[in-house]
């Protein structure tokens, strides 16, 4: 509102990113890609415990998850635990491919408080168009699989949240979509817009129905459907760290690419209330369009399209 960078209070969410490997090569993840600059790892359990420990005052809720498959990470249910035990919501985002009917139990037994399943396809050839190197009837099995044990043993957690990217190849299954969410007995069905990076991703992928388009496209490029303003919200009200312990001003910053510092060795909230924290948010302040990944940012912009819950 005064149009400077004062900050007065910590944030009230997190992502905090397990791993940045994944299993999958989806054509506009960078981390499938492997088009990523910064390392590959594995975030260790310990300094999830102290971000934790510090956070845990002032946030309430942790996106365990940001670049790659949460559940590559052996010691996710540890950190889930972890964060529960101190009254931290546990929100997690798998492609399923890491959930069976072996290990299905232990996945329950170690649940996030929320669980979201990716899977943008009813079929192999609509899921294999774009989760590549995956197949629909892995990701079916281990969603029904973890639905049906919860309800066995009457677990509370984790709500489970089905997510459909709506594209060209699968924007004929939506109401198939509902049915099947359903039939399998998930919490809630939700459909989203898709996220492109380039004009003949655009042309591939983005669905005929305008309704579903985060992005107009015209004359060989491509734009966010909406007015770029001079400010952001999610500076003041959350932030993200990487597997190894960098900062990053948000989720579309998926290479670390404007690192506003490093956490190991260092309290967050020394980070948040840096100068590199508030002149980045003094540029967007003043000229949100010079920063790149601002101008495929979605905030502002309703992506959710539709909802269902059971």
């Amino acid at each position: 509102m005064i149009r400077r960078p004062v900050v007065w209070g910590m944030p009230l969410s997190y992502s905090v990113e397990p791993t940045n490997h994944c299993n999958l090569k989806c054509p506009e993840c960078p981390s499938g890609l492997g088009s990523l600059t910064r390392p590959l790892g594995l975030l260790n359990p310990d300094d999830f415990k102290k971000l934790i420990d510090e956070i845990k005052y002032t946030g309430f809720y942790v996106q365990l998850f940001f670049q790659g498959e949460p559940y590559i990470n052996k010691k996710l249910p540890e950190m889930i635990k972890y964060a529960q035990q101190n009254k931290v919501y546990i929100s997690i985002s798998t492609n399923g491919h890491f959930i069976t009917e072996k290990n299905v139990d232990y996945i329950l037994e170690n649940a996030p408080d929320k669980l979201i399943f990716s899977m943008d396809g009813l079929d192999e050839e609509s899921y294999q168009n774009y989760r590549i190197g995956g197949t629909f009837a892995q990701a079916d099995a281990g969603l029904r699989a973890l639905v049906r044990r919860k309800k066995e043993l009457r677990k509370k957690n984790p709500f489970v949240e089905f997510q459909f990217i709506v594209m060209k190849q699968n924007e004929h299954q939506l109401d198939d979509v509902i049915v099947y969410g359903k039939d399998v007995g998930v919490d809630k069905v939700v459909f989203k817009t898709m996220q492109i990076s380039s004009y003949e991703n655009a042309i591939k992928f983005l669905p005929s129905n305008k309704k579903y388009r985060r992005y107009i496209v015209e004359n060989g490029s491509f734009s966010i459907r909406k007015e770029l303003k001079n400010h952001c919200f999610a500076l003041w009200r959350t932030s993200v760290i990487t597997w190894d312990g960098k900062v990053v001003p948000c989720c579309f910053d998926k290479d670390a690419e404007f690192e506003l510092g490093i956490v190991n060795g260092r309290t967050f909230r020394d980070v948040w209330n840096s100068r590199e924290y508030n002149n980045f948010r003094s540029r967007v302040l003043g000229d949100r369009k010079s920063v790149s990944m601002c101008t495929n940012c979605t905030e502002g912009l309703k992506v959710n399209i539709f909802e269902i819950e059971q």
